[in-house]
């Protein structure tokens, strides 16, 4: 097999009997991770609705360990709060 560049990666990747030997002899180098940074308004807004005696719940699709994070620097879930009385998977 020839080595794979930019120009020819397309015809190689097409044919799934290559890939054992275009996945062999590959070196781990490191994971990526990426973070969406919550909107700069958002705190302030949960800030006030809370002052305001509203109850404020976060519906998302992440993991539970994500929204838990996720809602803890947001102030949505205080700490100490009880994790299993509040948040939930379905």
């Amino acid at each position: 097999m020839s080595h794979v560049t930019a120009e020819n990666s397309h015809d190689l990747l097409c044919n799934t009997e290559d890939y054992d030997q275009l996945e062999s002899q590959q070196i781990f180098l490191g994971y990526v991770s990426l973070k969406d940074p919550c909107r700069p308004e958002v705190k302030p807004s949960i800030v006030h609705c809370k002052t305001a005696g509203i109850s404020v719940i976060m519906i998302t699709g992440d993991a539970k360990a994500t929204a838990i994070a996720i809602a803890k620097e947001l102030g949505i879930l205080e700490e100490g709060q009880d994790e299993k009385k509040y948040c939930f998977t379905g």
